[in-house]
This record gives structure tokens, C-alpha cells and sequence, in this order.
């Protein structure tokens, strides 16, 4: 069997470098470089959080790969300025234990790489994206995950994420904004309660409306945004099933999607959660650990600390 094949993207558009984002007509790109040194203390981070958690739970590694390495054109596709993801994905993924179950999304999304699983004005995958992630979990699990025709969806257009504000407001970017699609969970019980960074409790929306919002805001739609601690209840699934979701904010449109599975879902953004997992892990009871990184956040040596940082 020859290697998979995928639909091509051709480059059209103006080309404009900026310090970190390369441009193509109205759609940035993140410009990557695989970094052996952070990446490999990822697996270390990960490899020991299961050491410690072995027979008391599963732990599943999501690796989620930028759209410069599944979107961009292919004329530029794993060229200097946006290093070859695939290659980095499985250099990630050969250096987890045995124990872990790796959930590795390169071919899964390069075979939708033609439909929006990316937006245009910002780094972030759409909930399009986290839904194909999501069936790849589910396979990993041995679940039936849902259709996308079983959810109900809103769209909330005139988004402007960080792309665009990192091109300084660049005109064709902001005359093409994009739509945020959020699909929301099959439950209609479910319900969610965060607490933010100065410890209070807010009861919030799975998928709040953000029609109004800020046009810089609207991915926040997902679970609250980027909050420290977060947990999702849901009354119809009525085992004491329960997972952990270990994230930064690629997490946050994924994990819509875990609502239908478990009873509890507890999310932990380790940028702002300062427990101890092992510790949360044993007295939550929680069955999985699901880690969602995406490969720029692997090259960052700070959040790789503050990873490091709950499990040690």
C-alpha cells in the first residue's frame, strides 16, 4: 500500500511574512520549527504522568497539528518556515510509553485538509477540526462517536482571531472574517460550571452565544474560554464515568464533544491550574486522561514547565 494521498491546495494569493504568521491572500499561516528539546520534555511529562497513574487510569495523547502543516498550499507545505509536521508528530509520538494511548491527527485532518477544520484569521482549529479529532479519540477508546448530522448547530459570524491581529489588522483578513460553527452537545442537560483565575464559580453555557461578543472573542464560545478549572456534569449518562482533560485552548472546541460520553468531565488548562494531577486524578475517581496539545505549544518551554509543573 503506497503512502495516502490528499486533495490539493494551490497557492494563490498575495504573500506577506510578518514576525511570526506568513500570510496568503486572506488567511495566516503560524510559521514552525520542530524544537527536540521541549518536545522531548513533553513525552517525559506525559510518559511520567502515566507512570504514576498506571492501573488507576487510561492516558491518551492528542497531538494537534498547526493548519500550516495540513492547510497551507503545497507549494509551501514543510518548506524552512513551516517545518514538516507530520515528521514532528511521530518523532512525539514514538517517544511515548507503551502504556499511553497516542492519538495522532496528521492524516486524520490532511484528509479533510480541504474543508474548514482550520480558521483563516487565527491559530485555532474550528469545532469542524475538534470533531474529527473527537472520532479519532473515540476509535482510540473503542466508542461510537456521534454524526455531525446528531448535533445542533450555531454559527456566529465576523470573527477576527490573532492571525489578524498579528498581520496588523491586515484589510483583506478583516474584509473576509471568519465563522465560528459551534455544535452543540446531543444532551440537553449537561451543564458546565468554571472557575476562573481569581477562584470564583460561574455556571456557564457549553456553547454560549457570542454572537454580540468582541469580534476578537468569539472563539470563546467553547466551555467559557480558557479557564483554570472546569467541570461539565451531565444527568443522562448515568454511570460514574468521568475523564480528565489536560489542555491549553486547542482543548476548548474538543471538548464539547466529550459531554456525551461521561458523566463528569473535568478540565484542567495547566497554564492556569497550579494541583497536582495525580492527586486530582485518584480522588476524582476519572477512568481517562486525555491530554490535547498542539505542536506549537510543544515548542514552547514555559508551558512545557507549567505541564511539568502538576505532575511532578
Amino acid at each position: 500500500m503506497g503512502p495516502a494521498t490528499y486533495e490539493p491546495i494551490e497557492l494563490t494569493g498575495e504573500q506577506q511574512q510578518y514576525e511570526s504568521v506568513y500570510r496568503i491572500g486572506n488567511t495566516g499561516f503560524e510559521m514552525y520549527t520542530y524544537v527536540p528539546e521541549t518536545a522531548e520534555r513533553y513525552a517525559a511529562a506525559v510518559n511520567e504522568a502515566a507512570r504514576q497513574m498506571q492501573g488507576t487510569a487510561d492516558v491518551y495523547v492528542i497531538t494537534v497539528p498547526l493548519s500550516s502543516g495540513v492547510t497551507m498550499p503545497d507549494e509551501l507545505l514543510g518548506t524552512s518556515l513551516f517545518g514538516d509536521q507530520k515528521k514532528a508528530e511521530s518523532k512525539v509520538v514514538s517517544m511515548l510509553g507503551d502504556g499511553i494511548k497516542a492519538v495522532p491527527l496528521y492524516d486524520t485532518l490532511m484528509s479533510h485538509r480541504t474543508e474548514y477544520i482550520y480558521f483563516r484569521t487565527d491559530h485555532h482549529w474550528t469545532a469542524l477540526g475538534a470533531y474529527y479529532g473527537y472520532r479519532a479519540f473515540c476509535q482510540a477508546k473503542g466508542i461510537t462517536p456521534h454524526e455531525l448530522t446528531d448535533y445542533w448547530i450555531e454559527e456566529f459570524p465576523g470573527f477576527l482571531g490573532t492571525f489578524y491581529k498579528d498581520s496588523g489588522g491586515n484589510g483583506e483578513m478583516g474584509a473576509n472574517p471568519d465563522t465560528v460553527v459551534a455544535y452543540h452537545p446531543v444532551t440537553t442537560t449537561a451543564r458546565l460550571v468554571f472557575t476562573d483565575q481569581n477562584g470564583q464559580e460561574t455556571p456557564w453555557k457549553i456553547i454560549f452565544p457570542v454572537g454580540d461578543w468582541r469580534a476578537d472573542m468569539k472563539y470563546n464560545t467553547f466551555i467559557g474560554g480558557d479557564n483554570p478549572y472546569t467541570v461539565i456534569t451531565n444527568p443522562e449518562v448515568e454511570d460514574e464515568s468521568a475523564c480528565v482533560v489536560v489542555k491549553e485552548s486547542f482543548g476548548n472546541a474538543f471538548v464539547p464533544y466529550l459531554a456525551d460520553h461521561y458523566h463528569t468531565v473535568y478540565v484542567l488548562d495547566y497554564r492556569y491550574w497550579t494541583g497536582n494531577l495525580q492527586t486530582f486524578v485518584r480522588e476524582s475517581g476519572a477512568e481517562d486522561v486525555v491530554f490535547v496539545n498542539n505542536l506549537s505549544a510543544l515548542r514552547n518551554s514555559f508551558l512545557m514547565g507549567k505541564l511539568r509543573g502538576i505532575i511532578d
